[in-house]
Parts: C-alpha cells; sequence; structure tokens
C-alpha cells in the first residue's frame, strides 16, 4: 500500500484482564442467467469448521477515556475464537490502535500478524488503519491512513450517521431479523459502486478516495464504496445495534478478492453479501435490491464465494432466517412457482424472486415458462410479457414483468 505519513502518538498504557478489494463489480451476480427473450402470453464445498470451546468470559475491553471512540454491545466474533493468552495480546493490539500508538510488542512476527488480523476484521471503527501492517520480528508497527485529527472528525461523523439511521428506521420492537434486514437495505439504497476508487485499489494504487471506500464511510458518509466498504458499513451498523458481525475476507470463485459478512442471528451464523445485494444492469446503469445472499448457508456460499482468512469459521446450516425462507418465497415445483409468480403480478410487483432447493433448481426452471403461461391464461390475463432467470449459487429463480 502506498502510506499517509502522519504524526503517531506512542502511548503506555495499562490493562486490566476481565474478560474481517479486488473486489467483485456488483454487476449481474455472475451466476445468474436471464433469458433475454421475451415470453408473450398468449391463449395458445469444503467447510472449515470453527475450533473453539465454549466459554462465559465477557468481552471487556478497557478503553483509555482519550482514545478514539469504540463500541462494546456485543462480544466480537474473532475474540471469541481465541484462547485467554491471546485474547490479551487482542485487547493490547486494539488499544493501542485506538490510542494512535506507534507500534505494540508481540511474541512474534506470526502472532503479531494473525492478532491484528483478528482485530482489524472485528473491528469496522478502526477505518484508520490500513489492513496490512508492518512487522519487525514481534514489532507490530500501525500503518494509520488518516491523521489523529482526521480520524477522530471522521468518527464523529459516523456517530452522527448512525444516530439519524437508527432514528429513522429502527425501532425498540425490531427483532434483530428485522435490525439486520433494514440496515442491509439502508446501505444498498444509499450507495454506488464506487468504480474509479476500485480500479486504483486495483493497481494497489491507495489515496484518500480509496481509503475512504474501503470503510464504513463509503457507504454510511459518502455513499460510494468498494465490497469491503459495504462489508465494514454492514458490521458497523450491526455492531452498534448489538449484532454480533464479522467482516470476511475470501474472494469470487471467478477470481478477485472479495470481502462479505458473517453474522449471528440468535443462537445461529449466516453469511450476509451487502455487495452483491446492489448489482446493477448489464449496461452498469441501473441497479436494484435483492436478497439473494441474504443469510446464506456455509454451503450456498462456497458456490461463489472463496474463504481466504486464517481466522477460523463455523459452518452455518440454519436457514431460518434466509431471506426467502423467512417470507415464505419458496417453491418446490413449477406450479407453485407459477402460482405465486401470478399473485405477485396481481399485487402490482414487477419482479418476482423464489428460493428453490438446490437439487430441483433446473428442473423448476425448465418448467416454469409453461406452468407462468398456463395459470395466466386460465384467470384470463393475456398479452403480459416478462423475462425469467435463474442463480445457481442461492438457487433462486425470478421473474421480471415488462
Amino acid at each position: 500500500m502506498k502510506k499517509i505519513p502522519i504524526i503517531l502518538l506512542l502511548l503506555s498504557f495499562i490493562f486490566v484482564f476481565v474478560t474481517s478489494c479486488f473486489p467483485l463489480f456488483p454487476s449481474v451476480t455472475t451466476d445468474e442467467i436471464t433469458e433475454e427473450t421475451t415470453a408473450e402470453i398468449t391463449n395458445t464445498e469444503t467447510e472449515t469448521e470453527a475450533e473453539t470451546e465454549p466459554d462465559t468470559e465477557e468481552f471487556s475491553p478497557e478503553i483509555p477515556v482519550h482514545a478514539l471512540p469504540y463500541y462494546n454491545t456485543c462480544r466480537r466474533y474473532a475474540w471469541s475464537t481465541l484462547d485467554k493468552e491471546k485474547r490479551q495480546l487482542y485487547y493490547e493490539v486494539l488499544t493501542a490502535a485506538l490510542c494512535y500508538a506507534e507500534y505494540v510488542i508481540l511474541p512474534d512476527a506470526d502472532t503479531a500478524k494473525y492478532i491484528y488480523e483478528c482485530v482489524f476484521f472485528d473491528s469496522p471503527e478502526l477505518f484508520y488503519l490500513s489492513e496490512t501492517p508492518k512487522t519487525e520480528g514481534g514489532k507490530l508497527i500501525f500503518d494509520y491512513v488518516f491523521t489523529l485529527e482526521e480520524a477522530e472528525a471522521l468518527a464523529s461523523h459516523l456517530t452522527t450517521m448512525f444516530y439519524k439511521f437508527r432514528d429513522l428506521w429502527i425501532n425498540d420492537g425490531m427483532t434483530e431479523y428485522e435490525k439486520l434486514t433494514t440496515l442491509y437495505e439502508y446501505i444498498i439504497n444509499r450507495t454506488k459502486y464506487a468504480d474509479e476508487a476500485d480500479e486504483y485499489y486495483e493497481k494497489n494504487e491507495y489515496n484518500e478516495e480509496v481509503y475512504r471506500a474501503v470503510s464504513a464511510i463509503g457507504p454510511l458518509i459518502d455513499s460510494r464504496a468498494i465490497c469491503i466498504g459495504y462489508a465494514r458499513a454492514t458490521q458497523y451498523l450491526a455492531l452498534r445495534l448489538g449484532i454480533q458481525t464479522f467482516t470476511v475476507k475470501g474472494a469470487s470463485t471467478d477470481g478477485g478478492n472479495h470481502y462479505y459478512s458473517l453474522v449471528l442471528l440468535g443462537d445461529d451464523y449466516y453469511y450476509v453479501d451487502t455487495t452483491w445485494g446492489d448489482p446493477v444492469d448489464a449496461e452498469r446503469i441501473k441497479d436494484y435490491l435483492t436478497y439473494n445472499y441474504f443469510c446464506i448457508t456455509t454451503q450456498e456460499l462456497l458456490r461463489s464465494h472463496l474463504i481466504y482468512t486464517d481466522i477460523p469459521l463455523p459452518v452455518c446450516t440454519a436457514t431460518e432466517y434466509n431471506y426467502f425462507i423467512y417470507n415464505g418465497l419458496t417453491a418446490d415445483t413449477s406450479e407453485e412457482a407459477a402460482q405465486k409468480i401470478y399473485e405477485a403480478y396481481l399485487r402490482g410487483e414487477t419482479e418476482v424472486r423464489l428460493k428453490v432447493e438446490y437439487e430441483r433448481l433446473d428442473i423448476v426452471y425448465d418448467g416454469m415458462k409453461s406452468a407462468i403461461n398456463d395459470i395466466f391464461v386460465e384467470n384470463g390475463a393475456v398479452g403480459v410479457s416478462y423475462s425469467v432467470g435463474k442463480s445457481k449459487g442461492p438457487s433462486t429463480i425470478f421473474v421480471k414483468f415488462k
């Protein structure tokens, strides 16, 4: 990375121990297939489990009063995977970074890099740090991309944006699922993909535009971001609402680094990819919101994503909070799909997406047009134009009415 030189503050501190591009463009999802021909209705995985032991220890970092903001609303994921010795190191790195220290001494280089990865991808508040620190043996040297004064101002601005979001969109009666859905939609609806920043990022040329686009600043302040910025904004809002969220470093199976989220709802973990929920059309002009990658399993994720983080991740198998399953947007047969599509058409919806069991996706998809034509004709709805498509990764089918 090209670095921004700044004056670093070397602070000493006392701890009392108690207690994650070259981004994938958000274009039409890579595995999404659409039949462009308009049909006119007429009368005729390798999975790796997190090796962690259950514990009841509270997540309680002691943050100095002069440190930059940090929100202790829930346990952080990477911290929860560490043993007690490494948790102490985690706190040392976290507090040093929050106080703009120049460096911190850890046992060795490998430990320094690993603990830094845990802290960095647990903490969207650390937007002023680069993803990759310098190490000299066990000496971890922080690379700040904003001055302390800039970081303080930006942290204050992020807090203002959080309160605006919370006061407008969140109420006390909402469930965690409803809060997560709301912030997901909020980020997508206000954010455009930052193509120019992405070009710099791809070439490893870093400037202020890139540093803003890769953090929560991008979506929440500038309304422009690349994939890690989408993930960090998701994490920032979720954590401040008390929902444990971790940024995962990975890639798409078609190539290119990519970042997305691991989220805890209830007792189960799910994956959420906010960037891929904000695709654009083939001409990169019109964008739209989808839920294809909202609360998906590890098996579903690995059809289109890779996992690069060194931090052990859980095997996500729960489906209760998958967007489509939670909202009854599923189909087992072409006929069932056609019925739900027709009902959506009567409600005035212009697009319908349904989840299908992966093994039955092609069968249901192949029979869709015939089943749709039959039910529309049966009910006298003739002359309606539509296109159909499918997404292999999340195993969904969709219809768009003209």
